[in-house]
């Protein structure tokens, strides 16, 4: 049982003790956290006969869960969830990258793995007959078996339990500290998103996609298209609170008032920026891993004639985009393995994708996805540079560098973004370009720098769930393209979540997209923020946590459609 409250412990992440002692208000939640170490030790103990044994590999795997929850959350702010195991490589080489804060609970955990394995090696001996641990442990397994088909998958039993008060009850993220670590995990083995689908879901999800046809963009107004996510891309003028020295964001600016533009909200902070290309991608809120054929707004493009393909500054292993982007539909798809002398800097991504853009194929469409790298956190708390961007006012030394190093990467990034719109301004062929960030910025563990500018970043709040949560948008074309699709593509295109954007995109250039496509548009009439990180909408302009009913019946066969869709490649 004590591993079971070592992970408590360790699962209650940023809340501390407050959470952990809050928890021993629901005893049934106690037990649904302690009962799953319970078992594995029986199990073990069945099959091996040596307590010592049984009690260290049960507490060596349930606190090494426990202590990555607890990193993760350190550093992202989210606990360890089941599929995030897909992504330990690159974890794994990311992480050295990142301060882990070893605190007490840390070496608390530790401590009790080393003390107990020791007392049980030399005070739990006894060993009984094999069929006797042969029969415990069968009754232990049917148990187990039972006991997760039942109370482990319950999602009515999940969300009947209470919540301490402070826990934003819009976050997902809080929403599963509150629970514990080890409960919330393995409730979340099971796909969530169909837990409230309707009988017969896939035959009326099949029928309403059937009933739309797809639309088609004529030849004449097939412009090529270049869309760029920008890493770490955030407009932090935003931020009263920051005493800028000068508009670093002055080209960004510029461009705005030339452009469509707006605010995405986005469902990932500091980092997973896959979350927001995919959803540009794809148009999907909820995903999955792409390692198969995947239906996609990329293939869609193909499907129109379009050539695609585009540049990542990161290595082809980072998120398997290199499966990923074949399997979403891309022609070809180039990293840093791809070229001699390649490096991470915005400058030698932005010279990559105007040779691509310039030994197209002129005479097909062209469609082209890029990303940078070079502003990826975290930034250094230790030194900056000597130019400053900003007053230091009330921030910490470490506050400081850490700020005043990511403004010096957005302002080349914001400069040399401008520099390629003006390359492409003479450009006889008609383009329109998607400029976009990913997510906010890190900005020290914990959020530091936020919390010392006293920036609202409480994701119960509208305001705070803004703040933290959106980056910009521009969608921009040249003369040519304006003249092709008779639109000037200036002023303010609004709020509205990644899986939009490529709809925002589609509505400017006054194409049809595919049927997909028109009933995520027929959705966005009233809804046009949906987030993924934090139970939280948009509809009707206000920001919700819950929808009206029509919309949320709406959205209930939105989402069916999406997982019909996105699992049923139309080939």
């Amino acid at each position: 049982m004590g591993t079971g409250f070592v992970t408590l412990l360790l699962g209650a992440s940023y809340f501390g003790l407050p959470m952990f002692w809050a928890y021993f208000n629901q005893p049934l939640l106690v037990v649904l956290n302690v009962l799953p170490a319970v078992l594995i030790a029986f199990l073990l103990y069945a099959a091996v006969g040596r307590a010592w044994i049984a009690f260290f590999g049960t507490s060596l795997v349930m606190e090494l869960l426990a202590l990555v929850s607890f990193f993760k959350c350190q550093l992202r702010g989210d606990p360890l969830i089941p599929t995030d195991f897909l992504l330990t490589g690159e974890a794994l080489k990311f992480l050295p990258n990142y301060t882990l804060n070893f605190n007490w609970k840390v070496w608390v955990a530790v401590f009790y793995l080393i003390a107990a394995t020791v007392f049980a090696f030399y005070f739990l001996r006894y060993r009984p007959r094999p069929a006797f641990r042969g029969g415990v442990g069968a009754a232990m397994a049917v148990f187990s078996v039972v006991l997760y088909m039942t109370a482990y998958t319950d999602a009515d039993l999940y969300n009947s339990m209470e919540i301490m008060e402070g826990v934003n009850k819009w976050s997902n993220a809080e929403m599963m500290i509150a629970r514990g670590f080890t409960y919330p995990f393995i409730y979340h083995f099971v796909d969530e998103e169909t837990r409230d689908f309707e009988p017969g879901w896939r035959d009326k999800a099949a029928e309403t996609l059937a009933s739309y046809e797809d639309g088609v963009i004529p030849e004449d107004k097939k412009v090529n298209v270049v869309a760029i996510m920008l890493e770490s891309f955030a407009d932090l003028t935003e931020f009263d609170a920051i005493d800028f020295t000068e508009d670093v964001f002055a080209p960004w600016h510029a461009l705005q008032q030339e452009s469509v533009y707006g605010s995405l909200i986005v469902s990932t902070f500091g980092g997973n920026t896959i979350d927001t290309e995919r959803k540009f991608m794809t148009g999907f809120v909820h995903l999955k891993d792409f390692q198969h054929p995947t239906n996609s707004y990329v293939r869609f493009f193909k499907e129109q004639g379009y050539y695609a393909e585009g540049y990542h500054a990161g290595n082809n292993w980072y998120y398997d985009r290199q499966t990923v982007h074949a399997n979403l539909g891309f022609d070809s798809y180039y990293f840093l393995e791809d070229y001699e002398g390649s490096d991470r800097t915005d400058e030698f991504f932005f010279k990559t994708i105007k040779e691509l853009y310039s030994r197209r194929d002129k005479s097909t469409p062209y469609f082209m996805y890029n990303l940078t790298y070079e502003n990826h956190g975290p930034y250094p708390t230790d030194y900056t540079g000597e130019k400053a961007y900003l007053r230091r006012g009330n921030l910490s030394d470490e506050g400081y560098n850490i700020l005043n190093n990511y403004l010096t990467g957005v302002a080349g990034t914001a400069q040399k973004v401008y520099e390629f719109i003006d390359w492409l301004r003479s450009d006889e062929e008609p383009v329109v370009v998607v400029l976009f960030g990913d997510h906010k910025p890190w900005l020290g563990n914990g959020c530091s720098v936020y919390h010392e500018l006293g920036v609202n970043i409480d994701t119960s709040t509208p305001e705070g769930f803004y703040n933290f949560y959106s980056t910009p948008y521009i969608i921009w074309a040249n003369d040519a393209a304006k003249e092709v699709l008779g639109r000037d593509f200036t002023g303010y295109g609004g709020v509205i979540s990644p899986n939009f954007l490529m709809n925002k995109l589609f509505e400017e250039c006054g194409w049809t997209g595919n049927a997909w496509m028109q009933i995520s548009d027929n959705f966005r009439k009233n809804v046009d923020v949906i987030s993924s990180a934090a139970v939280y909408f948009r509809e009707n302009g206000e920001y919700t946590a819950e929808l009206s009913e029509e919309s949320k019946n709406a959205y209930r066969e939105f989402r069916q459609i999406e997982y019909y869709w996105q699992l049923n490649f139309k080939g």
